[in-house]
């Protein structure tokens, strides 16, 4: 099931091409890592030896050319460890684009974004797919029990709900007053609740809105039926909080995630990253103010950003967008389940993927030919996702086996009944101090009046 290309291809007769290569999740992994349901497939096994023990979808479209044009390949890590490399204040490179332009190495076969290295050495093969560059933020830490009851709605919500109690309170004020002075005109017997205040009428709105039984039932058909309608408001308001409480009781929820470049630009977090090509995510002379602050936040780190992102919670990092999830679920995700990480949904920047050769090299249109028809008969994204989805059931079996089996289902208990335990001895204070200050205050009152 080897791709190959027809005998125009095979022109090579096996001679060595050196070609720079280093592990990165997913386009690039080593084989052992691979699970053994993806190792077993007889392609995959072909194409990994032709490209010295490399797996994922750079070294599965290495070993498939390899394959194709009947060539060796001899494969090498950046010299310096730099991985793509950049270059130096000195005008030197460093990375395996130093090594390419040193002739260390024919081709650099890890993927990388289409855009001016700082040197007009390089030019890039046939690209193999276009990304976006995003940002990842540090994932929003779980709301605490005592607090998600009040966070499950939304503060319109609450306002509305406030105003709809008092509202209704004043229009049966009205109505009070209006049936008064009916009373009056025609002599009429004063009924319980006539002269009620409005402050307890708002109160007895409240009892019905809430479900309580009020001490005001009105016996005229007016305010009945206000009542009415304030009663099937209390089906629909009633209904809705029990079931949106009990969801905040029996499930986790998160504060708000940051999902577009101004949010991230309140937050103040800076935007970290390892690799110095990645300064002009924001571009170089950008014109707008948001894109200007951004890139004011751009710092430079000697260690893994998307690592201290995850862990310290003090960064932002940048990554391609087509990794991100195999990244977070493989390497970042909580034994619960929950992703470390989060990705801001608007993405900066959009490239396209492609290797780098050196200018001129002689090869490279024989390469993009055979990368053009990879590409073109959707094997790339193939290999792509086959990869992806080995690694993150490899890595939900392996948590599987580790973790203890939780129960489906959950049992409320009374530390997640807390809250009103609590409001309830707030009440409770409240009640009992302002008991105290109006004792004492009827003490001063009677004493003054002695």
């Amino acid at each position: 099931m080897s791709p190959t290309a027809d005998n125009k291809l095979n022109i090579f007769n096996g001679i060595p091409i050196r070609c720079t290569v280093f592990p990165r999740n997913p386009t690039l992994l080593p084989w052992d890592s691979l699970p053994a349901s993806f190792r077993e497939v007889h392609y995959v096994q072909q194409s990994v030896r032709a490209s010295n023990g490399s797996g994922g979808l750079d070294g599965m479209l290495l070993g498939n050319l390899a394959v194709a044009l009947n060539f060796t390949a001899e494969t090498m890590d950046a010299s310096d460890g730099q991985e793509y490399g950049y270059r130096l204040k000195n005008h030197t490179f460093v990375g395996s684009l130093g090594d390419l332009l040193q002739y260390r190495t024919d081709v650099s076969f890890n993927v990388r974004f289409m855009k001016y290295y700082d040197t007009h050495g390089i030019e890039f093969l046939h690209p193999i797919y276009s990304d976006q560059l995003c940002i990842l933020s540090p994932k929003s830490l779980e709301i605490p029990q005592w607090l998600a009851i009040f966070l499950c709605f939304h503060p319109y919500v609450w306002t509305s709900f406030v105003v709809v109690g008092f509202a209704g309170g004043y229009c049966w004020y009205l109505l009070k007053r209006w049936t008064l002075r009916k009373v009056s005109r025609y002599r009429q017997h004063l009924l319980k609740g006539d002269r009620a205040q409005y402050t307890v009428l708002s109160i007895e709105m409240w009892l019905v809105l809430l479900g309580a039984s009020s001490t005001y039932l009105p016996v005229r058909m007016i305010e009945r039926t206000l009542l009415v309608a304030f009663l099937i408001a209390n089906v629909i308001i009633s209904g809705t909080f029990q079931g949106t409480l009990t969801t905040a009781f029996s499930t986790k929820s998160y504060y708000k995630d940051l999902n577009t470049l101004a949010a991230l630009d309140k937050s103040e977090l800076p935007i970290a990253t390892s690799s110095r090509s990645l300064l002009d995510i924001f571009g170089n002379d950008s014109l707008s103010p948001l894109y200007q602050s951004l890139k004011g936040k751009l710092q430079i780190l000697n260690e893994s950003a998307r690592h201290r992102a995850a862990f310290q919670r003090d960064v932002c990092c940048i990554e391609r967008h087509s990794d991100v999830h195999l990244i977070i679920n493989t390497e970042y995700i909580r034994p619960n389940g929950q992703p470390m990480l989060h990705v801001v949904d608007e993405c900066p920047r959009v490239y396209s993927l492609a290797y780098i050769v050196r200018k001129g090299w002689p090869f490279a249109p024989l390469f993009n030919a055979a990368i053009y028809r990879f590409v073109e008969s959707g094997l790339c994204m193939k290999w792509y996702e086959d990869t992806e989805t080995a690694l993150i059931l490899q890595k939900r079996i392996r948590q599987l086996r580790e973790q203890e089996e939780e129960p489906a289902l959950r049992k409320l208990t009374m530390i997640d009944m807390q809250t009103s335990f609590y409001i309830m001895g707030l009440g409770m204070l409240l009640s009992f101090s302002l008991f105290i200050v109006e004792t004492f205050v009827g003490r001063g009152l009677k004493c003054s009046q002695l």
